[in-house]
């Protein structure tokens, strides 16, 4: 079988997918990735078993046919070739790859062996552009944990409720929170979907379009017209989060983001990049400070403020992911009057919150 390609069709794909495939196992078939040559289009493939993810093509070919190939040395190859269509010759057990004066031939593995991925049959819970859900996903997943000790906390928790899609991030040191309301939503149940699934989802998932979302027991699926990610979600219960957000914090101040960022950046100069910064809430002025062996470093941000003098020390890491995911204009900060969880969050937009506990010292 012979088929004419433009590299770009296959190379963008596979570059999204490869990954998946590099995660070891006792499988080496997993290594690889399926593509599904059709008459009415052209669909590229690639499991480890617990995720997986399949990207329909427009292309057509001359006859259907599906080929198992290396992922990563496929990659490597088509990143190399150059623009334009590439003359694909497929037998029994090898592919050859032609144009102008390039000629390689790949083996191919037994298609049968590769494993079947079946799309989900669970509750369609909600439809959602694209765009708003890779926008959630963004601004949760910097606070979630790595510790594989806390295994429940390495995911994203989401729940559908009253009309509002809820999304959850911690570590069990910050958390960041996200509802919005979804037209249509059915009620579901919490599910923790694995960090590194969201990593891939982001890859694959575009931007433009609708997005359906459907889970069952152990699987969500993500789904649009450009194809389907499917995943396992983290068994086991996540921390109850409602609780965690503190109700009594009457210490407020509010002041411009950008300020507030650009003076973190200032006396985070001075330490590394998980040490503590001290903050002081004084009248009329937020006091920011920064000391190592290196030196000592202040700055001042005028405010208005008349709640009690606090001095509070926080990761300066985790500062600065709240400071570059809050998009208002002015962010405002809610503080207890003793030790406790600080709230974080912008003045117009009250869906997303940030939850960062401070640093004993």
């Amino acid at each position: 079988m012979k088929i004419i390609v433009d590299k770009n069709v296959l190379l963008d794909p596979i570059s999204k997918l490869v990954s998946i495939t590099e995660k070891k196992s006792l499988m080496p078939i997993l290594s690889n990735i399926l593509i599904e040559f059709g008459k009415k289009e052209t669909r590229i493939s690639s499991t480890d078993l617990e995720l997986s993810a399949i990207i329909n093509s427009g292309f057509q070919a001359n006859q259907d046919k599906k080929v198992v190939v290396h992922g990563r040395k496929m990659l490597e190859i088509l990143r190399e070739m150059d623009n334009g269509d590439i003359e694909m010759e497929i037998k029994e057990h090898t592919m050859s790859l032609k144009q102008k004066n390039t000629d390689i031939t790949l083996s191919l593995q037994d298609a049968d062996e590769f494993p079947e991925i079946v799309g989900i049959t669970g509750q369609e819970c909600f439809t959602i552009e694209g765009r708003q859900f890779l926008e959630m996903v963004e601004r949760v997943s910097f606070a979630i944990s790595t510790d594989e000790t806390r295994y429940v906390l390495t995911g994203m928790h989401m729940v559908g409720k009253d009309g509002k899609v809820k999304i959850v991030g911690t570590d069990g040191f910050r958390m960041a929170l996200y509802q919005k309301g979804v037209d249509n939503v059915k009620d579901f149940k919490g599910i923790t979907i694995p960090k590194r699934s969201l990593v891939e989802m982001e890859k694959i998932i575009e931007a433009e379009g609708k997005l359906s979302l459907r889970v069952d027991e152990k699987h969500i699926q993500l789904s649009n017209e450009s194809g389907v990610v499917i995943s396992r979600i983290i068994e086991g219960n996540f921390p109850d989060y409602e609780n965690v957000i503190p109700k009594g914090n009457k210490n407020i101040v509010s002041l411009q983001t950008e300020i507030f960022k650009k003076g973190l950046k200032k006396v985070s100069a001075l330490i590394g990049k998980t040490e503590p910064v001290k903050i002081t809430f004084k009248k009329d002025t937020l006091l920011l400070e920064a000391e190592s062996e290196i030196g000592h470093g202040t700055e001042q941000i005028p405010v208005q403020y008349t709640g009690d003098e606090i001095v509070l020390f926080f990761n300066i890491r985790f500062l600065m992911d709240v400071v570059t995911h809050i998009d208002d204009e002015n962010i405002v900060i809610k503080a207890p009057s003793t030790y406790g969880a600080v709230i974080f969050e912008g003045d117009i937009n009250k869906e997303y919150i940030n939850i960062v506990m401070p640093i004993k010292v």
